[in-house]
């Protein structure tokens, strides 16, 4: 069972080049803006479930920090 303490790592492929790359998530986050790594697009990142490695990823309204 997932541990609400530690941080949840899960990968993600990026809706607009493709790439597949990895975020964490920490406990007290429903989601979290990130750059993908490699086009750089702003990306809103969130879990599938406690046990889920994936994550649900969209193009986000805002830029990443």
């Amino acid at each position: 069972m997932h541990d609400q303490t530690e941080a949840h790592f899960g990968t993600y492929r990026c809706p607009v080049c493709g790439h597949r790359d990895g975020a964490e998530l920490l406990p007290d986050e429903e989601y979290r803006v990130i750059q993908c790594t490699y086009c750089e697009t702003a990306l809103e990142v969130w879990t599938r479930g406690s046990h889920s490695v994936r994550f649900t990823v969209q193009v986000a309204e805002e830029p990443a920090l």
